[in-house]
């Protein structure tokens, strides 16, 4: 998080309770009818640690302690069978244990922290710090942002923050990653200097329209061929003159070519804007219908089967 908050908060808060404290109890202490403790999900923790067990990203259960002494272990149980996991000879560990008055309030206690008090890591925010810790895969997505003009952006203005270009127009990753992987990473570079040289001053470029551009650039001549690729580009901007932004116009595109199959979006745009583009061409005698089918024919029938239409 950044140290600069965004957006109000109130000058002061009450304070409802201090009752925290850290104590060795028994690694079996009871559980205070917790979810199924799954050994895929802790699998997965150890995954992230290259199998093996760390310190320094492991935190102590939380306990709750009654008014009678009694505690329950309310929240941490995987944390619980990695600790017992990387040291089984050990018969306590730590916990945060945290005094209630009854039972009732432990279980408010477990919804306030997993369900309203805990807001989860979105894609761009782990991609930034895959980036930054060096994995090799979001290192090599980061240089083809670069390369692009492109940046995901965690939005703080603080330094370090974005991967990419500095100056460079936002993009989610994951619609980004989907793109690359789907086309190379060439037609998505070509499908960005298009889309940035009919919107150059727009803050983010639209996952669905890039990947839309690149399936165009990668299936077709059309950003190749110095004719079609002109008067592609005046199709293209005699279109964004009446929607408000890029995204409107994907938005356009996209219903053009969109059939029964509703998870095909960048297909969608791709040949939606391949229909519309032939209208617009053909109705100003600028391309003829045979050349049209010629150059683009074979694609527009497979758009056609993947959308389903």
């Amino acid at each position: 998080m950044s140290n600069k908050v965004f957006g109000k908060l109130p000058s002061n808060i009450a304070i409802l309770s201090n009752s925290v404290y850290i104590k060795e109890v028994p690694v079996n202490i009871r559980s205070f009818k917790n979810r199924r403790t799954e050994a895929r999900v802790i699998k997965g923790y150890l995954k992230a640690s290259g199998g093996k067990f760390d310190r320094r990203i492991w935190q102590e259960p939380l306990v709750a302690e009654l008014p009678d002494g009694t505690r329950y272990l309310f929240d941490g149980d995987r944390r619980r069978a990695l600790y017992k996991l990387a040291y089984p000879a050990k018969e306590t560990m730590p916990v945060q244990v945290v005094r209630v008055k009854d039972k009732e309030e432990i279980s408010r206690l477990f919804v306030a922290i997993n369900k309203t008090a805990r807001k989860a890591l979105n894609s761009n925010e782990v991609f930034v710090h895959e980036y930054l810790g060096g994995i090799p895969d979001a290192v090599n997505t980061g240089q083809t942002l670069t390369r692009c003009n492109l940046k995901v952006d965690l939005g703080t203005g603080e330094p370090g923050t974005c991967v990419g270009h500095p100056a460079g127009q936002q993009v989610k990753i994951d619609g980004f990653r989907k793109a690359v992987k789907d086309t190379g990473a060439q037609p998505v570079l070509n499908a960005c200097a298009f889309i940035q040289s009919v919107w150059p001053n727009e803050k983010s470029i639209g996952a669905e329209m890039l990947h839309g551009f690149a399936l165009l650039d990668a299936n077709t001549s059309l950003l190749r061929n110095n004719k079609h690729k002109q008067l592609f580009e005046n199709f293209v901007k005699s279109r964004a003159s009446g929607y408000a932004s890029s995204k409107d116009t994907a938005t356009s595109l996209k219903s053009a070519g969109r059939g029964k199959t509703t998870n095909n979006f960048p297909e969608s745009v791709a040949l939606g804007t391949l229909t519309e583009f032939k209208n617009w061409a053909v109705g100003q005698r600028h391309i003829s219908r045979p050349t049209f089918k010629r150059h683009y024919g074979t694609y527009v029938e497979e758009l056609k089967k993947k959308v389903d239409i």
